[in-house]
């Protein structure tokens, strides 16, 4: 099951609008966005030069040369593009319902914050009223208390990579993510990656817990 770590809406000259973090430790939005500004600047320019001359990258996936994807090996950083705006997700996996829910988004927001937006003047206090949306598009999504790692059997078939042995071993079929992470000592976003290495290697599957609040706001 994918998971996303993060979600940041950025404008078109780098400043943040929005950030969400689904883990225990936040991050600094500005770096964080000022990177994405100076990597897809510079992959757009690379686009338009190699354009010129005939050749395509299709890494890129977009017939516009915007970058969709930095692929990190174990976290994919999801770009999504509208007018004045664009969706940055931090994510395990690249995956069409994460996509559309991007998309909505951005035309959500587009739609509804077009004036502001053509010449926004760094009020974060008119998105405010979007922040419900967001967080119902991709709540389902994020690593919380809600998902219990569950050993498929106490011994797996074939030998675990020695990094993953500590983390099986903690898994006591009760224990969140959150809560492995914080009994290992050890950053959320590095056991939730984990957890996922060992569901791939098919030793643990994930447990959705209900949580009140979901059952409340949703």
């Amino acid at each position: 099951m994918a998971q996303i770590f993060a979600l940041y809406v950025v404008y078109q000259d780098g400043r943040t609008i929005l950030q969400k973090d689904f883990q225990l430790q936040e991050t600094e939005a500005d770096l964080v966005t000022g990177f994405l500004s100076a990597v897809t600047m510079f992959l757009s320019d690379l686009v338009g030069r190699l354009s010129e001359e005939g050749k395509r990258l299709h890494a890129l996936g977009r017939e516009d040369g915007r970058l969709r994807i930095i692929d990190r090996e174990d976290v994919k950083i999801l770009l999504e593009y509208g007018r004045n705006i664009y969706v940055a997700v931090f994510a395990t996996q690249d995956l069409p319902v994460i996509r559309q829910r991007m998309s909505r988004l951005v035309t959500e927001m587009e739609a509804r914050y077009a004036a502001p937006l053509e010449n926004w003047q760094g009020d974060l206090r008119i998105f405010r009223p979007i922040l419900p949306v967001m967080d119902a598009l991709f709540r389902p999504f994020a690593v919380s208390e809600r998902y219990v790692p569950v050993q498929v059997c106490s011994e797996p078939v074939k030998p675990l990579p020695q990094p993953l042995r500590p983390l099986f071993d903690a898994i006591d079929n009760k224990r969140s993510i959150e809560e492995l992470a914080e009994h290992l000592h050890l950053p959320l976003i590095q056991v939730a990656l984990g957890v996922q290495a060992l569901a791939d290697e098919g030793a643990v599957r994930l447990d959705r817990r209900v949580a009140i609040e979901q059952l409340v706001g949703t």
